[in-house]
Order: structure tokens, then sequence, then C-alpha cells
């Protein structure tokens, strides 16, 4: 699951990765999850979840959670990339390291609002299920699916 030194690694979580991860959280996903104070909102947040975390040069960029409570169903919860990390494909690396391990029934949330994030899910194949939205205290909300493609 290592990718390249160049490109850094994905690998699971660990934890002397804690505080690492909870300030990622923190930053990158107080829009979704208001204020994050400490690692134990942190776990919290990412309660019976496996974790996965992406490392450049040495230090956590970003980090994916997956939900695995309902298996073979899983459930992506939390997809960030630290800020200062961003545009370097991180995020789509994470993703596809998850796909790897958890697909094929594999899915996630995005605001519909959300079209960086909407683009990257495309991108990578995942598909939107206009079926399957709602509202929440965030706004309007499509699940979108992972689907497997042959030959890449």
């Amino acid at each position: 699951m290592n990718n390249a030194p160049a490109m850094g690694q994905i690998r699971p979580f660990i934890s002397t990765d804690m505080d690492s991860c909870t300030a990622i959280l923190a930053l990158a996903g107080r829009a979704t999850f208001g204020p994050v104070a400490g690692n134990a909102a942190f776990t919290a947040a990412t309660q019976g979840e496996d974790i996965l975390v992406a490392e450049r040069d040495g230090i956590v960029a970003g980090f994916a959670a997956v939900y695995t409570g309902d298996a073979p169903a899983y459930f992506l919860h939390h997809l960030y990339v630290h800020p200062a990390h961003g545009g370097r494909g991180i995020g789509t690396r994470l993703l596809a390291a998850v796909a790897a391990r958890f697909g094929p029934h594999l899915s996630l949330k995005t605001q519909l609002s959300n079209g960086g994030a909407r683009r990257l899910y495309a991108r990578a194949g995942w598909i939107e299920d206009a079926g399957d939205g709602g509202v929440d205290a965030m706004g309007a909300w499509i699940r979108v699916r992972y689907r497997h493609r042959q030959g890449l």
C-alpha cells in the first residue's frame, strides 16, 4: 500500500498520528464538523473507523477514515488533507487506497455545494447516486458510490 518515496506513503494510522490527524480535522474539516477541540474530539469523530494516513516527507499530510460496522458495505466518513499539502494529489491517492482496501461496496456523502470534492470523486470514477441524498445541518448532500473500473 506504500507509494513511491517521492510521493510519500499511504499507511494505517498509528497512535503517534493522533496529534497530526486532529490538527488536520481541525483545519480541513472545520466547515463540516465545526471546531475540533483536541484528540478526544478526533477519537469521537472516528470511533469504529479504520484510518489510513498519507505521509509526505515524514509528515502526516492527510487522512481517510472508513466506517466498517456495516461490512461488507463500507462508508468513507472522512477524507481530509492539510491545507498546506493541498493540490499535490494526496487526496487522490488516499481515495485510491481506500477504494483498493474497502471496495467494491463503498460509498460516501458529500455536500452538493462542495464542488472540489465532487470533481475529485468524479475524476476517480465514483458515481453520484441522484436517488440517494438529503439535507442535513450543513445543507443538501448526495451519496457517491465507488465503481471499480476495469483496466486501471
